[in-house]
């Protein structure tokens, strides 16, 4: 019984993570998936794919380009880092669940770039940036709040 009262004890107490130490998983999780989403659209347009993107059919063409893809990869989870920082006080159970939550965006919005008017190449593309970077907004943050607590 005593056992079950240090895990529970153990995983709600508050993180003894820095800010400093928060910001750099945030920040990691965004230079790793900023990067890797990079290496997807280099890929993509050595494969092919036009990487370009109308709202419409009728709607003028915009390239997806690498500062655009920087941009929109690093920002959500800049901002994600911020929601980490308040969280420390609640424990790694509230860090596992936003890693949690991050993943789902990601999967979640996978359907996005397949509702706008591009070729299949640019659209899967696109798709495969939503889930590299909540897959690693989820390991970062997972292993993070696993290390705080041990």
């Amino acid at each position: 019984m005593s056992t079950e009262t240090s895990v529970t004890a153990r995983t709600s107490a508050p993180l003894h993570v820095s800010a400093a130490a928060t910001w750099r998983t945030g920040l990691v999780a965004a230079g790793i998936a900023g990067l890797a989403n990079l290496v997807v659209l280099a890929v993509a347009g050595a494969l092919g794919a036009d990487l370009l993107v109308r709202q419409t059919p009728d709607a003028a063409a915009t390239e997806v380009t690498f500062g655009m893809v920087a941009v929109m990869s690093v920002a959500p989870i800049v901002l994600a880092t911020v929601v980490l920082l308040v969280l420390r006080r609640w424990g790694a159970r509230a860090w596992r669940a936003l890693a949690a939550v991050g993943l789902a965006l990601g999967l979640l919005t996978v359907p996005m770039p397949f509702t706008v008017d591009a070729t299949t190449g640019t659209q899967v593309a696109l798709a495969t940036m939503h889930v590299v970077a909540g897959v690693v907004w989820f390991v970062l943050v997972r292993r993070a709040a696993s290390d705080a607590t041990r």
